[in-house]
């Protein structure tokens, strides 16, 4: 899962990185213009493999963590980030409306650069749950 998590930020970062060095210059940049595509590739390519992974990740990790009633403010919230990003994602292609595309990639963006935040948190606050219920060991 972290694999898949690192590549999917990196591609996402670096994409952004180079769509923000375009905006500033007012022109094309070269390096930007090569790497776009295959970042976004990548990118969405990550995404797949994620949402894959993340339907794993509901059916053990969280199934069990939610019947014993573990972390579950937390789990939630992360699981409505990656909703989030699933849908602004896909909204990034598909939504109809052009005045849409603009809000809805600053919200992908802005929560996405958040997700290893959010994630360290989760599993910072797991393990700090489980070391209490195991004595501290």
């Amino acid at each position: 899962m972290y694999g898949v998590l690192v590549l999917l930020f990196s591609s996402g970062f670096v994409w952004w990185i180079a769509d923000e060095a375009q905006e500033e210059s007012r022109s094309p940049v070269a390096w930007a213009e090569a790497a776009k595509p295959w970042l976004i590739r990548v990118h969405v390519a990550a995404a797949f493999a994620f949402l894959v992974v993340l339907g794993t990740v509901l059916a053990s990790h969280a199934d069990r963590a939610w019947a014993g009633r573990v972390n579950r403010a937390t789990g939630l919230f992360l699981g409505t980030v990656f909703g989030v990003q699933a849908l602004t994602g896909y909204g990034l292609r598909f939504f109809p409306v052009d005045a849409w595309k603009e809000p809805t990639g600053t919200l992908h963006v802005s929560v996405g650069l958040l997700v290893p935040l959010f994630v360290g948190v989760h599993v910072w606050w797991g393990r700090r749950l489980a070391r209490k219920r195991t004595g501290g060991s």
